[in-house]
């Protein structure tokens, strides 16, 4: 079981899907926590991290599947999930995504036009 948040707070919705429940997390901004389903891939062990795709099952839309590419997800029959996070905790995500973007650099004093 993964908790799923959709961070909609930022434009284009964020699918989030945690392994720790974020309500209670420092910072947590209090958004909607639903349990879902994620089939996880098999790890092929080894090499690089490659970077799954997630796809929600269209018969059942509390379930979702990672899948090796996006190609795949389509090929199967799921809707293809993006853009979207998979960790474990709320802290990971801010820090991954940076929803709340950059914070802006201070320019000098002595700039003039």
């Amino acid at each position: 079981m993964h908790y799923l948040v959709i961070d909609g707070r930022f434009g284009t919705p964020v699918y989030a899907f945690f392994e720790r429940d974020p309500r209670g997390s420092d910072g947590y901004p209090d958004l909607a926590v639903r349990e879902v389903s994620v089939e996880m891939a098999e790890s092929g062990g080894g090499g690089p991290t490659v970077r799954l795709s997630v796809g929600r099952d269209p018969v059942n839309l509390d379930q979702f599947r990672e899948f090796r590419s996006d190609g795949a997800v389509v090929r199967a029959g799921f809707i293809l999930i993006e853009p979207r996070y998979v960790g474990e905790t709320w802290r990971g995500y801010v820090s991954e995504f940076k929803p709340q973007g950059e914070k802006p650099h201070k320019q000098g004093a002595g700039r003039r036009s």
